[in-house]
């Protein structure tokens, strides 16, 4: 499976909302994720363990994307959080509008306190 990134432009105050639709999106999928581990447990007390194993490994297939989709919405909400706070301190606004806003995963995890990401890339960075 080829993976490709998306992108599209929408007004700054639109973000949380259409970030809102996404993770509606993720709410979705998590009711088919549901829906296959409830058939996960069924085969597994019916002692269908080959059936119970193939739909194990796709529920976990199934929950990767979702962490996907998870980690997308999180670097647009951090954008847009970097976003606001570079036009609050009064940095040049046509530059934030015109510029793409990238964040890296190790930003939003540290942000979020997870130390363990920042540790990681400064060993990696001195290896």
């Amino acid at each position: 499976m080829t993976k490709v990134i998306v992108s599209y432009a929408c007004e700054l105050e639109d973000v949380p909302r259409n970030t809102s639709q996404l993770l509606s999106n993720v709410a979705e999928e998590m009711s088919e994720v549901q829906g296959s581990l409830d058939e996960a447990i069924s085969l597994a007390k019916s002692n269908s363990v080959s059936d119970a194993l193939k739909t194990i490994d796709t529920l976990r297939q199934q929950l990767a994307k979702i962490d996907l989709r998870l980690m997308d919405c999180s670097s647009i909400l951090a954008g847009y959080t970097k976003t606001n706070a570079d036009i609050h301190l009064g940095h040049e606004v046509s530059q934030v509008a015109q510029g793409t806003q990238e964040v890296a995963p190790q930003d939003i995890l540290s942000i979020a306190g997870d130390d363990s990401v920042n540790s990681q890339i400064t060993q990696k960075a001195n290896d």
